[in-house]
């Protein structure tokens, strides 16, 4: 049987945005996550939303899953409640076909055989697109050969740089003209630094920005050395300030479409009630003008 790996679905809640990685053949077990992207609700209507995301989706595809929340910072958000765990994991019975939920996680063995099998997924996720497993191996093969054919250029260039002594001592050996060649080159170069210096050659724009780079970055790497405490709050709150970021991006990607098919909809709407405020009435049969 073909080995695939199911797309994940992503859908706005408006202050929060869902994730649904659909189970498939490397997992037996559905993933919803919430992340909450704007202000995050206190700790029981978190809950109440983990509740609902489960039911939703078990309705909309009843196998097994595990429902977790993050916060805008992509971290897994805990209850301070210890009777509730960070993960609510739920299932379809299949003889009775009621909903199974509980807080915590649940055991392989837990989980109904029934709904976890390769044959029962395809059917659930008939729909859903996935990719083929095949197909994904393909692309990290292809990646690996073009990083093996980066690798092999580097190693082209250490062996350039190392047929230079090999040049050298070429010249030890009586080959004269490998000697005058080499020689213009010392020459040419030591002119072109010559010039540089006096300043009869400009910069290029890219060499002096690159120096004004290497220059903040010995200044900055100066004052964390005076102070490796601060750096360190400094790197937490870069880290913590792009994981915003990120989930802000996705989460303005998600609901983009839906957005403008609000707006789509109330201009539409707006432009029926102008249209029927501005409509003519009809005169009635027999009606004349005034």
């Amino acid at each position: 049987m073909t080995k695939y790996i199911g797309k994940e679905i992503k859908e706005s809640r408006g202050a929060y945005y869902v994730t649904y990685q659909p189970a498939d053949s490397r997992y037996n077990l559905a993933d919803v996550s919430l992340v909450f992207h704007e202000n995050q609700p206190d700790e029981n209507d978190i809950r109440k939303l983990m509740e609902r995301e489960l039911r939703t989706w078990l309705t909309r595809f009843p196998v097994p899953v595990m429902v977790s929340s993050f916060d805008a910072t992509e971290s897994l958000i805990h209850f301070s409640n210890n009777q509730h765990s960070a993960h609510l994991m739920g299932y379809i019975e299949p003889e009775t076909g009621k909903s199974v939920e509980r807080w915590g996680l649940l055991q392989e063995n837990e989980l109904p055989a029934a709904r976890t099998t390769a044959e029962y997924l395809e059917m659930a996720y008939e729909k859903v697109p996935f990719r083929r497993r095949e197909d994904v191996v393909r692309a990290v093969d292809d990646r690996d050969r073009k990083l093996r054919a980066g690798v092999r250029i580097f190693r082209a260039v250490i062996v350039f740089i190392a047929a230079i002594p090999l040049a050298i001592e070429l010249i030890g050996l009586g080959v004269n003209w490998l000697g005058y060649i080499l020689q213009g080159i010392s020459i040419c170069a030591g002119l072109y630094k010559v010039a540089k210096v006096s300043g009869w050659i400009k910069s290029s724009k890219p060499a002096r920005e690159e120096a004004e780079s290497k220059r903040r970055m010995e200044h900055y790497y100066y004052h964390c050395e005076k102070n490796p405490e601060g750096f360190s709050r400094l790197k937490c709150e870069n880290f913590e300030r792009e994981a915003k970021e990120r989930t802000a991006q996705e989460a303005a990607e998600i609901a983009g479409p839906t957005d403008k098919h609000r707006e789509l909809v109330e201009s539409t709407e707006c432009l029926v009630r102008r249209a029927d405020q501005t409509r003519v009435p009809r005169r009635k049969t027999g009606q004349t003008m005034a």
